[in-house]
């Protein structure tokens, strides 16, 4: 039987939880609000344990900010009367949108003053609210609700029907729906239709519309023509896919090696080639660009084509947002001169494309091959922008200087001889686009370190009913 505390549920931290305590332990306690008296069920920890986790199953004193959780298989009240486990991935759901707003401006300025040192109420930048907050934005265009935002979600397989995980569980939960995507999604009926033999799915609503592109992945040689036949028979009924994308590890000819003493290499270490399969419709997808840009014929460009698996932001109004954002903040303009790094398939490139025209400059630098080559071919007919495909720890210490250098590493941050390299090219200033608190605040740290300060910065709310959330910061020498 599980253990079952009571809790006064106490300041939201990084990650989704609520700070509370039972007895001198740290309990991150999950489902609640700040001020709330909660009855929750322990989901990990013992006696030796530094800490607890803990789910709210019954609240005791309830907050003014507590609402009905918007997608019932996540509403962890409603799952725990029903002895099931909440689907994860809507850990804000039952929080009013307003405050979930507040709650990560929180969120943010705690962040980063307990891993940054910096105190965002201390920062000389535009917009801080009363409290010395930042104010975390909600995107134009968002619903009520905090719904049909996500053009992009990736699913497991549960006996043949799309699935996700709780928290912290390697459980499966099959869906009837995903009210976070967008409405191609649940319109397109494809939460009945029989993925048996699949191991994963994951869906791209291009632009946030249909219609879409699946990829489906089979690990089982046995099952994977006769899954392949029957995505293929299933599109056909269902306007609102496009196409499907079969996703399967390659065939490896080659005989693994064996060290002197005989020993197979650790064959777990190589990347795993992958093969892909188109079943229905096409290969590719086009994303829309917010600003187009026109090449060197004068030929305006709106749009990318770009692998379906490769990255492009999942929020439908992100790439507006943000490329909205930075250029807000930078002083880039026409002739001027910019490094794009972590640059995708080119978001920020091609508006740095627009800006500084045909006398300017653009460098565009991404490692991922699939994501290069899509930018590659999106400027394949200026010469302003040249496109390397490289990792940007080995670009970054030969940079030359520029007016502007911006970059948007993934959730792990950026690594120290990246910010290192930036701040010796000397740039006039630098964006950082991040989608983590926790390392954009040790990057910006180590950037202060380095001489830069935080000139102005914007928080979005990019990620509504999660704990997630967006900054885009500019860093001038301070």
């Amino acid at each position: 039987m599980a253990e079952i505390l009571t809790l006064e549920a106490g300041p939201m931290s990084h990650g989704g939880h609520c700070i509370a305590r039972h007895d001198g332990r740290v309990v991150f306690l999950r489902h609640a609000i700040p001020g709330e008296t909660v009855r929750a069920v322990v989901t990990e920890g013992g006696d030796g344990a530094r800490f607890w986790r803990a789910d709210a199953v019954d609240i005791l004193a309830t907050s003014d900010h507590r609402r009905r959780h918007p997608w019932k298989q996540a509403d962890a009240l409603r799952a725990y009367d029903r002895d099931q486990l909440p689907v994860g991935g809507a850990e804000y759901g039952h929080i009013s949108d307003a405050h979930q707003r507040r709650l990560k401006a929180h969120v943010f300025r705690d962040t980063m003053n307990r891993i940054g040192g910096i105190s965002v109420a201390d920062l000389d930048v535009p917009g801080l609210c009363a409290d010395g907050d930042v104010r975390a934005e909600s995107l134009n265009g968002a619903e009520s609700g905090g719904l049909h935002w996500r053009s992009r979600v990736s699913f497991a397989v549960k006996d043949g029907s799309l699935a996700m995980k709780p928290h912290r569980s390697h459980d499966l939960i099959a869906l009837r729906s995903m009210p976070l995507a967008v409405a191609a999604v649940s319109d397109s009926g494809i939460f009945g239709w029989d993925f048996s033999g699949a191991s994963s799915v994951d869906v791209v609503a291009p632009g946030g519309v249909g219609p879409l592109t699946l990829l489906v992945r089979s690990d089982d040689p046995a099952e994977r023509d006769g899954l392949a036949t029957r995505m293929a028979a299933q599109a056909k009924t269902a306007p609102q896919v496009g196409s499907v994308v079969m996703v399967s590890a390659a065939e490896s000819r080659e005989v693994p090696q064996r060290t002197p003493r005989g020993r197979r290499r650790h064959q777990q270490l190589q990347p795993v080639k992958v093969q892909y399969s188109v079943v229905a419709g096409q290969r590719m997808v086009t994303e829309p660009l917010p600003v187009a840009f026109h090449d060197d014929a004068g030929a305006e460009l709106s749009q990318v084509t770009l692998a379906p698996e490769g990255f492009w932001q999942i929020h439908r109004q992100a790439p507006q947002a943000l490329v909205s954002a930075v250029a807000d903040l930078t002083r880039l303009s026409e002739g001027g001169t910019m490094v794009d790094l972590y640059a995708g398939a080119g978001l920020f490139s091609a508006w740095a494309a627009a800006v500084v025209g045909p006398q300017g400059q653009v460098l565009s630098v991404e490692a991922a091959q699939s994501s290069s080559a899509a930018a590659e071919q999106l400027f394949s007919g200026t010469g302003r922008v040249e496109v390397v495909c490289a990792p940007a720890e080995r670009v970054a210490p030969r940079l030359e200087r520029a007016d502007l250098v911006l970059l948007d590493p993934p959730r792990a941050g950026a690594d120290a001889r990246v910010l290192q390299g930036i701040s010796d090219s000397a740039p006039g200033e630098i964006i950082y686009v991040s989608c983590d608190p926790a390392s954009f605040a040790r990057d910006a740290k180590r950037l202060q370190e380095l001489g830069w300060g935080i000139s102005d910065l914007r928080l979005l709310d990019m990620y509504p009913n999660t704990h997630h959330m967006e900054s885009v910061a500019l860093f001038r020498r301070g």
